[in-house]
């Protein structure tokens, strides 16, 4: 079973580690939770398996990105311009998949594509 001590791991050289590290824990234990069940139902799994290197990324992945991004996800749309003075209007597009992590979806392909999942490294 997966626990958040992998996302801490994996964050901790990740480019949004301060933004990970600055959060407060029961912030970090939600998007935790919450990327685990994102992740279980895009897979139709029951829990991580944390010896399955790309689905530890991918929940890694939208734990940070849920964390950063819930408020604006939830209003399910994103301004695309506005209006200033009556100069012009406001716009708002709907993102293509607004509940994934772009990164955490290339992770997702990715298990969905390996023969065991597992990270296997040969040399020579």
């Amino acid at each position: 079973m997966m626990d958040i001590s992998f996302v801490n791991e994996y964050l901790a050289l990740h480019l949004q580690a301060d933004f990970w590290s600055s959060l407060d824990a029961d912030k970090k234990s939600a998007a935790f939770k919450m990327a685990s069940d994102d992740v279980c139902a895009w897979l139709g799994i029951s829990e991580i398996d944390p010896l399955r290197i790309f689905q530890v990324c991918a929940v890694s992945e939208q734990a940070v990105f849920l964390a950063e991004h819930y408020d604006e996800l939830n209003t399910n749309r994103k301004i695309v311009s506005e209006k200033i003075d009556g100069v012009g209007t406001r716009e708002y597009q709907l993102p293509v998949n607004p509940a994934f992590s772009p990164r955490a979806l290339a992770f997702l392909e990715r298990e969905g594509k390996s023969l065991d999942g597992l990270l296997n490294i040969s040399r020579g």
